[in-house]
C-alpha cells in the first residue's frame, strides 16, 4: 500500500533537537504543529526522537481503558521498527492538527479512534523510517537500498554499519520527508494482529498513571457544588454561616450552578457543604415524573407526528400470515464512571489553565474562552486519563465550574463531584419507547416490517453544546439551537440499529419521533444502538417462536448467506454449541451492527429456585483488522458486563424533576456473583479495523432477555429486567 504526501500534512521541526513529524488530521490549519513557549506545555506532532533514540508518541484520544494509547502506539510502532514498550507518550495538546475527521473535533467517541485513525499512524510512522533511512545512506555512504530499519536501528545486510535512530536524528532533521512511502502488507505485520500487551498496564499498577483527579497544582484548593436537585431549577438564596466556621473552609459563594464551597481539601469541603442551607426553587410543568414521561411516550405513538428515517416498498403482494405487534420501554441511564467527575482551573490575568480527563478537550477549551472572555489560545487544557467516560466526559460541566470558582479565587481550583453528584446530575441515556409490528407467514418469511420510535433526540442538546467548539462566539445562540431542531427531526442517534437492520424483509418501513423532556440527555456507550438493538433482537425472537422456528436458524434464513453478519451469526452458535446446553441451561441469541462491527452473542441461563442464574456468556466479532487481540477481547467482555449491568439493575426514576437515585445502594453495578464466563471468539478478516470500544454492548441485553423466555416463557419487553 502506497500513500502520497498529498494525504497528509506533515510538519518538520528542528526544535529541541528532535525529528518531530506529523500530519493534519483533518485538513490544513494555520496555528503551528509544534509550539515551543516557556513555561507552556510544549505540544508537538504525533511522534518525535530525540537524541538519545527516545521515541515520543502525542496520544490524540483520550484514554479511558479502552486501550487507544497501546493501539496508537502499536500503529506506529509496526512501520517505525520500535518495541512499543519502549516508546515514551504524552496526551496530545488541543490542536486541529488532532481533530477526528469523523466529527471535525478533537474528541473520543463513536469506537473510531484506531479505524479513523489506522492508515495516518502508520504513514507517521513510516515517514519517519523512511526518513531516518535516508540519513543513514547519507551518514554511512552506502545505498538506501542496502539498509534496514529493526528495533530502533538502521544495519546494512553486510554487517558493517549499524546506528541507533538517536545517533541519526541530526542528520534526519535536516531532510525533507519522502514524497511517497510504503506501508506494510499484512503479511510483514510484526505487531498488528500480535501485540497483545498493553503499554500503560505498569503505570496504572503501580500508581503512577495520572487521572484528572490526580492533578495537583501547588497551592490548590478543592471545591465542592450544591447543585439544584430539580432539572430547570435555581438557586434561590443560601444560609452559609455556620458552615464558614467549619475548619479548613476558604471561601462560600453562588455560582451560575448552584453553591459553591470551598476549602483546603475535599473532606472539609464536603462536611461544610452539609451546614450550608441552600434553597432552589422546583420548576412546574407537564414530564417532571417518570410515570408521566412513560405515559406521555406512549400516548405519543398515537397522536404525535413521525418522520420516516426508512421506508422500502414491498417487493410482492402481502403475504398471508400472522400480524405481530409488542411495545417496549427502555429508561434512563446514568453512566456511573469509576472515577467522580472533577475538573482542575487556574484561572490567572491572561490565561487559564485546565487540568481534566476529557473525551472532547477542545469543547472544554472554547467552552472555558467563552466564559472568561479570553482568547482561545490563552486557554491551555491538560489533558489526563480517564477512570471511565462511556460519553460523560464529553460534556464540560465540571470543567466550567471549575474555571468560575477558581476566577473568582484568583487560586487552582479543583472540583470533585460526589457519588450522589454525579448520579443526579449526569447527561443520561434518554428514555426511550418502541413499537414494532409484522407479518410472519408459516414458512418464516417476514413482511411488512414497521418500527416507531419515540424518544429525545440527542441532538436537540448535544448540537448546541458541541457549537462552542466550531462557532464563533459572535454567532447567535439561536443558529446552534436551530441546527439541532432541524437534525432532531429524524433522530440519527435514536433511530441507528433500527434503520440498518441486515435482515431481508419484504418491506421495512421506520419512523421518528423526537419527543423531548426536561431530563438532560447525552451520549452512553453505544447510543441508539443500547436501545434499538434490545427492541429488534427481542422482536425478531418473537416473530421466531411464532413461527415455531430455531431462532438460529430463523435469523440465518433472513440474512444474505455470504455476508459477515450470516458469518458472525453461525460462529457463535458454533461456538457455543447451540441447540446443545446441558439439561436445565436455556440459551437466547441476539445480533447486531453497531460503528460497523458485526456482534452475536449468546447467554446461557440456569433456574436457580425458578429465578433465571447466568452461567456463560458467548460472543463473536467481525471488527476487520485487530490491531491487539487482547483488547479486543477486554472490550467485548467490558461491553458486556456494562450492558448486563444496565439490563438487570440500570434505572434512574425521576419524581418532582429530581432524580431519586444517588449511589450504588440504589443504582448499583453487576456484582461477582451475577458475571458469567464469557467465552469472545474473534473473526479473523483483512478489512480496514472498525470500532470495538462499544460494539459488544448492544447484543448483551436481548439475548439476555431471550435465554430468559427460553427458560421461563416470559417475554420481557422492558429494561431492567424484572426476574423477581
Amino acid at each position: 500500500m502506497s500513500l502520497s504526501r498529498r494525504q497528509f500534512i506533515r510538519n518538520v521541526s528542528v526544535a529541541g533537537g528532535a525529528l518531530t513529524l506529523g500530519f493534519n488530521l483533518s485538513g490544513c490549519s494555520e496555528q503551528p504543529l509544534v509550539s515551543v513557549s516557556e513555561g507552556s506545555f510544549q505540544p508537538s506532532a504525533f511522534l518525535s526522537i530525540d537524541e538519545t533514540g527516545e521515541v515520543l508518541v502525542q496520544i490524540h484520544k483520550a484514554e479511558m481503558g479502552q486501550g487507544v494509547v497501546t493501539g496508537i502506539v502499536t500503529l506506529i510502532a509496526e512501520e517505525l521498527e520500535v518495541d512499543p514498550a519502549r516508546v515514551r507518550y504524552e496526551m496530545a495538546p488541543v490542536h486541529p492538527a488532532y481533530n477526528d475527521p469523523d466529527y471535525g473535533l478533537q474528541i473520543t467517541g463513536g469506537s473510531n479512534s484506531i479505524t479513523g485513525s489506522y492508515d495516518i499512524l502508520r504513514q507517521v510512522g513510516a515517514t519517519a523510517r523512511e526518513t531516518l533511512l535516508q540519513a543513514a545512506s547519507i551518514d554511512s555512504g552506502q545505498d538506501q537500498a542496502q539498509l534496514s530499519a529493526e528495533n530502533g536501528a538502521i544495519t546494512s545486510t553486510d554487517g558493517s554499519y549499524h546506528a541507533t535512530y538517536g545517533a541519526l536524528v541530526r542528520t534526519a532533521r535536516t531532510l525533507s520527508v519522502p514524497e511517497r512511502v510504503s506501508l506494510k502488507t499484512r503479511d510483514q505485520f510484526k505487531l498488528i494482529g500480535r501485540y497483545e500487551k498493553r503499554v500503560d498496564s505498569q503505570s496504572k499498577s503501580d500508581g503512577t498513571a495520572r487521572f484528572g483527579i490526580d492533578a495537583q497544582p501547588d497551592n490548590c484548593a478543592v471545591a465542592i457544588v450544591l447543585h439544584c436537585p430539580h432539572f430547570g431549577g435555581k438557586l434561590l438564596d443560601f444560609d452559609a454561616e455556620e458552615a464558614r466556621g467549619h475548619p479548613g473552609v476558604i471561601d462560600i459563594f453562588a455560582i451560575d450552578e448552584g453553591v459553591a464551597v470551598v476549602a483546603e481539601g475535599y473532606w472539609p469541603a464536603r462536611k461544610a457543604g452539609e451546614k450550608v442551607k441552600a434553597r432552589f426553587d422546583a420548576p412546574e410543568g407537564v414530564l417532571q415524573s417518570s410515570e408521566d414521561i412513560r405515559q406521555a411516550m406512549d400516548q405519543a405513538f398515537d397522536q404525535a407526528k413521525f418522520r420516516s428515517v426508512r421506508k422500502d416498498a414491498p417487493r410482492s403482494s402481502p403475504v398471508p400470515g400472522k400480524q405481530l405487534e409488542a411495545s417496549y420501554h427502555l429508561p434512563f441511564l446514568a453512566h456511573a464512571t469509576m472515577e467522580p467527575q472533577n475538573a482542575t482551573a487556574w484561572v490567572q490575568d491572561t490565561s487559564c489553565d485546565v487540568w481534566v480527563g476529557s473525551q472532547s478537550p477542545d469543547i472544554s477549551k472554547a467552552a472555558t474562552a467563552r466564559l472568561l472572555g479570553m482568547p482561545s489560545e490563552s486557554v491551555h487544557i491538560h489533558n489526563q486519563l480517564l477512570g471511565g467516560g462511556f460519553g460523560r466526559r464529553i460534556a464540560p460541566d465540571t470543567v466550567l465550574e471549575a474555571v468560575a470558582i477558581s476566577a473568582k479565587l484568583k487560586r487552582p481550583v479543583k472540583v470533585i463531584w460526589s457519588r450522589e453528584d454525579d448520579t443526579r446530575h449526569d447527561f443520561y441515556r434518554p428514555a426511550m419507547a418502541g413499537r414494532l409490528q409484522a407479518t410472519v407467514a408459516p414458512n418464516g418469511d417476514v413482511s411488512q416490517w414497521q418500527h416507531r420510535v419515540v424518544g429525545p433526540s440527542l441532538y436537540q442538546q448535544i448540537v448546541p453544546q458541541f457549537s462552542v467548539a466550531i462557532i464563533p462566539a459572535w454567532v447567535p445562540d439561536a443558529i446552534p439551537r436551530f441546527a439541532g431542531d432541524w437534525i432532531a427531526r429524524t433522530g440519527p442517534a435514536a433511530v441507528e440499529g433500527a434503520k440498518e437492520i441486515p435482515y431481508e424483509f419484504d418491506g421495512v418501513d421506520v419512523q421518528f419521533s423526537n419527543f423531548q423532556t426536561p431530563i438532560p440527555v447525552g451520549y452512553w456507550r453505544s447510543v441508539g444502538h443500547s436501545h434499538t438493538a434490545f427492541v429488534v433482537e427481542s422482536f425478531i425472537d418473537e416473530l421466531a417462536h411464532q413461527s415455531e422456528l430455531d431462532p438460529v436458524a430463523f435469523r440465518l434464513r433472513h440474512l444474505a448467506p455470504d455476508g459477515r453478519h450470516h458469518r458472525v451469526l453461525s460462529a457463535v452458535a458454533e461456538l457455543a454449541g447451540w441447540g446443545k446446553a446441558s439439561e436445565g441451561h436455556y440459551q437466547g441469541v441476539a445480533l447486531h451492527e453497531s460503528f460497523d462491527s458485526v456482534v452475536a452473542e449468546i447467554a446461557e441461563v440456569s433456574l436457580l429456585d425458578g429465578k433465571p442464574k447466568l452461567e456463560r456468556f458467548f460472543c463473536a466479532v467481525d471488527c476487520g483488522q485487530v490491531v491487539n487481540p487482547d483488547i479486543v477481547r477486554d472490550q467485548m467482555e467490558g461491553g458486556i458486563v456494562f450492558a448486563l449491568t444496565a439490563a438487570l439493575h440500570g434505572e434512574i426514576t425521576v419524581q418532582d424533576g429530581a432524580v431519586q437515585q444517588g449511589n450504588f445502594h440504589d443504582y448499583p453495578l453487576l456484582r461477582h456473583n451475577e458475571m458469567p464466563e464469557v467465552e469472545v471468539l474473534i473473526l479473523d478478516s483483512d478489512a480496514h479495523p472498525t470500532g470495538v470500544g462499544e460494539p459488544g454492548t448492544p447484543p448483551a441485553a436481548p439475548a439476555l432477555a431471550n435465554a430468559i423466555f427460553a427458560a421461563t416463557g416470559q417475554r420481557h419487553r422492558e429494561l431492567p429486567l424484572r426476574l423477581g
